[in-house]
């Protein structure tokens, strides 16, 4: 059931809150759990989730526990005196959180697999990835589990695995939902966003991690005007579905233009040369766990760490640099537009079985993140939709246009 039939369903007494919260409780096994918290209910709070079962990714504090992020060697850590900030709005707000779920070490790739857990597929794509990094909340969702989870998305970690898996996932404004209490991989980057079954969940929940008060999902009345860049690589079922798409957004009276966003190309190249913003700071948050650790994390996690050792001080300020110049010049370019339109990922969800050599999952990596991670840099919210089996569209807007975001989504939704 959606937040509202739940919601709906309590108010008129059809559905007692405990008892739903027990059943989906049972329902919170692994490979998709890591770790039940079936206590995190306060029954007293009747707020705008009062009662909704949830998920939170496995990189979130939750108090009196140590916080993995999805690797053993944190799992020995010390336990966290506080609530992730996340989490202490969703349990101020009502809702139940069933557990923390599947996630790649770290955080640190969009694929979704995490070598120290049982392997997690695909639910709507077997034999496929679910996507990452927040695999595992995306699964809760898609598997019937919970309405809604929250995730963190860095790169891509909420958008992908929603796309991959048939759901909405939405990434705010970098700053937006305060991340104290999250394990850092980028903390530049860094962001928290819901994904969930229905736009409608989305926003529920996207206002209770935002802080903001309930009020009903915001609509636009008049065609939209959405921009894709111009030159997208894409393989060749996700670009019939994309353009399938943008052709029944044409037929409903929005302006669909394509153009050169030079932008993203040299964000791409300044990547390239200079090395990801993530890699940097990842590697200064974690080359000493990485070298103490050693074989006891994920050998591919531990490469992408290690790996941005070959960049300088120099390229790392460059970089930064870039993020504060860029995201400027490219919404001020898209002035009289309403979002950027294009595939959430350019590629369907690739095999488990393809990636066992380590090349074949760096390339699948790279490959799944090049969509997504532009909008990271660039600041803004960005959503995806379900487009087709394994796809989604992704909208994204300038930074502080989430509310505005929603109510695009909400017309691209009716038109398709």
């Amino acid at each position: 059931m959606g937040i509202a039939s739940l919601l709906a369903a309590y108010r008129e007494g059809a559905l007692d809150p405990g008892r739903v919260i027990r059943t989906a409780g049972e329902g919170a096994r692994s490979p998709v759990f890591l770790a039940r918290t079936p206590e995190l209910w306060r029954p007293g709070r009747r707020g705008p989730l009062f009662g909704v079962p949830l998920a939170i990714k496995d990189n979130l504090a939750v108090a009196g526990r140590p916080t993995p992020a999805g690797a053993p060697v944190l799992a020995e850590g010390e336990p966290a005196r506080r609530h992730a900030a996340a989490l202490e709005r969703l349990l101020a707000a009502g809702a139940a959180v069933l557990g923390r779920t599947h996630m790649t070490e770290l955080a640190y790739s969009g694929l979704g697999l995490n070598p120290h857990f049982p392997p997690l597929e695909n639910p709507r794509f077997p034999g496929a990835v679910p996507g990452g990094s927040s695999s595992g909340s995306a699964a809760s969702v898609a598997l019937g589990v919970v309405p809604a989870a929250v995730g963190t998305d860095t790169g891509g970690s909420v958008r992908i695995p929603a796309a991959f898996q048939g759901l909405y996932g939405f990434k705010p404004t970098n700053g937006l939902v305060p991340t104290r209490g999250v394990v850092p991989l980028s903390p530049t980057l860094d962001t928290v966003g819901p994904i969930a079954g229905s736009l409608e969940d989305a926003w529920r929940v996207f206002l209770v991690l935002a802080g903001w008060p309930d009020a009903p999902l915001p609509a636009i009345d008049r065609p939209l005007r959405l921009v894709v860049p111009r030159g997208l690589r894409l393989a060749p079922e996700v670009e019939a579905a994309f353009r399938s798409a943008t052709d029944r957004l044409a037929q409903a009276g929005h302006r669909v233009e394509e153009a050169e966003l030079p932008e993203l190309a040299e964000i791409r190249r300044l990547y390239r040369e200079h090395g990801p913003l993530a890699a940097h700071e990842a590697f200064r948050l974690y080359r000493d766990l990485v070298e103490r650790a050693g074989d006891r994390m994920d050998p591919r996690v531990a490469a992408r760490v290690l790996e941005a050792a070959r960049y300088t001080a120099d390229d790392f300020a460059l970089v930064r640099q870039a993020h504060e110049r860029l995201p400027v010049v490219f919404w001020r370019r898209l002035l009289g537009f309403d979002a950027v339109a294009m595939p959430t990922v350019p590629v369907l969800p690739p095999r488990i079985d393809d990636l066992a050599d380590a090349e074949a999952y760096f390339r699948a990596n790279a490959r799944v993140l090049a969509h997504t991670m532009l909008f990271n840099f660039l600041k803004g919210p960005a959503m995806t939709l379900p487009l087709a089996p394994g796809q989604g569209l992704m909208l994204a807007a300038p930074p502080g246009s989430d509310r505005q975001l929603f109510a695009l989504a909400r017309a691209v939704e009716t038109a398709l």
